[in-house]
């Protein structure tokens, strides 16, 4: 299982890259750790939905460890707090 720390500010000018990080670990299961997530914003947000949506697709795990309460407040901002469920986050 691969561990990606996400960045303090998940920010517009973070969505590529956040987006090319986790794509390099496409076809595995991935662990997103959200510990130290300070802002999340809404092109970060769907960057972290689509990939969702792909590991799932591609019959793999994409969990989240730790999120951050700035992390579960951006989630709420957005609209998403059924976005994550209880036994997607690992401890």
């Amino acid at each position: 299982m691969t561990i990606v720390k996400l960045d303090a500010r998940l920010t517009a000018d973070q969505a590529a890259p956040l987006r090319d990080a986790l794509l390099a670990h496409r076809g595995s299961s991935l662990t997103l750790d959200a510990g130290e997530v300070e802002r999340l914003g809404g092109p970060c947000f769907q960057v972290l939905a689509a990939a969702r949506k792909t590991w799932a697709a591609d019959g793999q795990d994409l969990t989240f460890i730790q999120p951050s309460p700035a992390f579960t407040t951006g989630l709420a901002v957005l609209g998403a707090t059924d976005w994550m469920p209880q036994e997607d986050i690992a401890s």
